[in-house]
């Protein structure tokens, strides 16, 4: 059962990092942007695909954002990819409702967005109604999708390197796997405190050195 503390996790997620939105192809979600030519980094990579385990294939997708770009349109997104059919394709569903919500220059608008297509419901206090633990799942993931583009902004703006943007999505991907599996919370918050402690890590450290 996912507590209101899991939510309260992820979305200090999102306050602790303070910079700008840029849509991301490093999991294969189809939600992209044109990438300059310039930014691909071996012209005799065509695809990522091909790589086995998820980090070699995040990694693939940072380094070559217009093979990211081309596959993302049929690549179903890796939080999907360890379900069920039947499961996998609602999920494949659920992310490209939600695409809209990314649109959104207003904070408002968006979570009002992503609330509507989790399925919750807030009442005038800000607090959230009775829903069904699903719901509140898919909220969390947007969240943690949120945080995972604006990771790929400080990568792809050089504040952060490759290896750590992809050690950091690599890790908000599966703690977003392990949500979508209906995972206890008990496997779950470790995985995200051991996101935060990285994360602040990093951006310590990409602050130091500018």
């Amino acid at each position: 059962m996912i507590k209101r503390a899991l939510v309260i996790s992820a979305i200090s997620l999102i306050l602790m990092s303070a910079f700008a939105l840029a849509a991301g192809t490093s999991t294969g979600n189809a939600r992209v942007r044109d990438v300059p030519s310039a930014t691909t980094a071996d012209s005799t990579v065509t695809t990522c695909e091909d790589k086995e385990t998820l980090k070699d294939r995040i990694k693939c997708r940072f380094e070559n954002k217009e093979v990211a770009v081309r596959e993302a349109y049929n690549a179903t997104e890796e939080a999907c990819r360890s379900s069920a059919d039947e499961k996998k394709e609602r999920c494949r569903q659920f992310y490209k409702n939600s695409a809209k919500c990314f649109n959104s220059a207003s904070p408002v608008e968006k979570k009002k967005c992503f609330l509507k297509e989790s399925g919750i419901n807030i009442n005038a206090g800000g607090t959230f109604r009775a829903a069904p633990d699903e719901t509140k799942r898919n909220y969390v993931v947007l969240l943690l999708y949120e945080l995972q583009e604006k990771i790929e902004a400080k990568q792809e703006q050089g504040i952060i390197t490759t290896d750590q943007a992809t050690s950091l999505v690599t890790k908000i991907v599966e703690i977003k796997k392990l949500i979508l599996s209906g995972a206890k919370r008990s496997d779950i918050v470790p995985k995200i405190q051991e996101f935060k402690k990285e994360f602040r890590e990093v951006m310590t450290s990409s602050e130091v050195s500018q």
